[in-house]
């Protein structure tokens, strides 16, 4: 009996790789492969590192019955779209039809590139907060900034305020539940996404304060981020805070991701309090943006796509900044095509390690772009910002690195702003930074030793886990 069940099982697994999970032919290949030829640890190694089902079957159908009271996206977006122009007029479009993203309006924005700034903002937002507080990071650490974040929080949650903290499941096992046990006594809601060993991870890191302040960006909660770490300093990342009608569309973004992390029966419960917002665009409104929300819980590829509309309009200019860069086929081959066209790709990396397996992989595919005409810098210090500036006229800032992990794999956010006083803001900002930057050049990169070169070769081989 027990084998009759595993070999259903064995049958419902395959015909899911190749019928439900919609993956790359090669890659569904693979995984047959996998799951014929290596019994048990095969089904174990591919409900772990492959299955996808769980996660779009909970997003779906949480998704519709939410989606069910929200008003659809309003007809004058296209009308804005069509008087915006340019290249901003294409990535909106493409952003608004592809990936469901609204266009929306902020009325203030400022960046903030220090954990120390990021965080004396964010505290004193949180103090004035009236009516929520819903935080969603990666990572919360259980130290003097974690702390402090989660006794403040607590204070708020007692006074009132609905206090909602979701945070990645593998990410936080370090952090000890004895740190959120005090905001839930206290009544405050607290969930680790996807609770279960999986290379699938929530990497997004949301702030709404009474659907008024809206973060996102590289920042997540602990010292590392405010220059605390031993090696990984000075330490620099990018933040962004803004208000305004917008916030409701990252809330709504945040409210699905919560949707997904409760059981059935708190889903029931909370189901008529998880109200999406309407996303409203001023009639006159010029300062301008759109949230893209990326993950395995639909087929879309909706942060890489973005990415691949933003790089392909540009005329003159791409500028990055990532701790990582190791894209995919797709996004290498546009970058090297927009390098090789004559425009300008300045590609901005830690001078840091990240680790011992990202950084050969990284320094491989820098020179890969260098081999076009692209011109690669090593910043002094550790940068963790993800940005990237088009043609001084649009900027995305969120969570998503420039590897494949982020690209295709973890859930992430991206703000892009297309106002272009914000734009040149974070293009003075970029300038500074190249001020702190050494250019990494293809001489260097050739002198690498001989043990370099067979880690980049064999590191190169788990890229799509990266």
């Amino acid at each position: 009996m027990f084998r009759l069940l595993f070999i259903l099982l064995y049958v419902l697994t395959i015909l899911s790789v190749i019928f439900f999970e919609r993956k790359q032919p090669n890659e569904a290949l693979m995984w047959v492969l996998i799951v014929s030829c290596v019994p048990y640890a095969g089904l174990i190694f591919y409900l772990a590192f492959g299955s996808t089902s769980a996660i779009k079957m909970t997003r779906y159908f949480r998704s519709k019955r939410l989606r069910k009271n929200m008003p659809p996206l309003e007809s004058q977006d296209e009308e804005h779209i069509d008087t915006m122009g340019g290249i901003d007029a294409d990535v909106a479009r493409f952003n608004y039809h592809y990936n469901d993203a609204p266009l929306c309006a902020y009325e203030q924005a400022a960046f903030y590139t220090s954990g120390e700034s990021h965080y004396k903002q964010l505290f004193a937002d949180i103090e004035d907060a009236r009516e929520s507080i819903y935080l969603e990071f990666y990572t919360i650490q259980n130290d003097r900034v974690g702390q402090a974040l989660l006794s403040l929080l607590t204070q708020k949650q007692k006074q009132g305020v609905d206090v909602i903290v979701l945070c990645d499941f593998i990410a936080n096992l370090s952090t000890p539940e004895s740190l959120f046990r005090p905001l839930k006594q206290a009544g405050g809601t607290v969930k680790r996404l996807k609770p279960y060993v999986s290379h699938f991870r929530s990497h997004r890191k949301i702030v709404t304060v009474d659907s008024e302040i809206g973060y996102i960006g590289g920042m997540n909660i602990g010292l590392q981020y405010a220059n605390g770490a031993k090696i990984k300093n000075p330490w620099r990342d990018t933040q962004v805070r803004f208000t305004g009608d917008c916030v409701h569309a990252l809330e709504n973004e945040f409210l699905l991701d919560l949707s997904t992390a409760l059981n059935g029966r708190l889903f029931r419960q909370r189901f008529s309090s998880l109200r999406l917002r309407e996303v409203r665009l001023p009639g006159n409104e010029k300062k301008l943006c759109q949230f893209v929300t990326g993950g395995v819980d639909n087929d879309k590829e909706s942060v890489k796509m973005c990415y691949m509309s933003m790089i392909r309009s540009a005329q003159r200019q791409i500028r990055l900044q990532t701790p990582y860069f190791i894209p995919d086929c797709s996004i290498l081959d546009a970058l090297k095509t927009a390098a090789a066209s004559g425009i300008k790709v300045d590609i901005m990396i830690p001078a840091i390690k990240a680790n011992f397996f990202l950084d050969p992989v990284t320094n491989y595919f820098a020179a890969e772009m260098m081999e076009y005409g692209a011109h690669v810098y090593k910043y002094n210090g550790y940068i963790h910002a993800k940005t990237m500036i088009v043609d001084d006229e649009i900027c995305c800032i969120g969570s998503v690195n420039m590897d494949m992990r982020s690209l295709l794999v973890d859930d992430e956010v991206c703000g892009i702003f297309y106002e272009n006083g914000l734009v040149r803001e974070y293009n003075a900002i970029y300038e500074e930074d190249l001020r702190h930057t050494k250019e990494y050049v293809l001489e260097e990169f050739e002198e690498r030793s001989i043990w370099t070169r067979l880690s980049e070769r064999i590191f190169m081989l788990f890229t799509p886990l990266m």
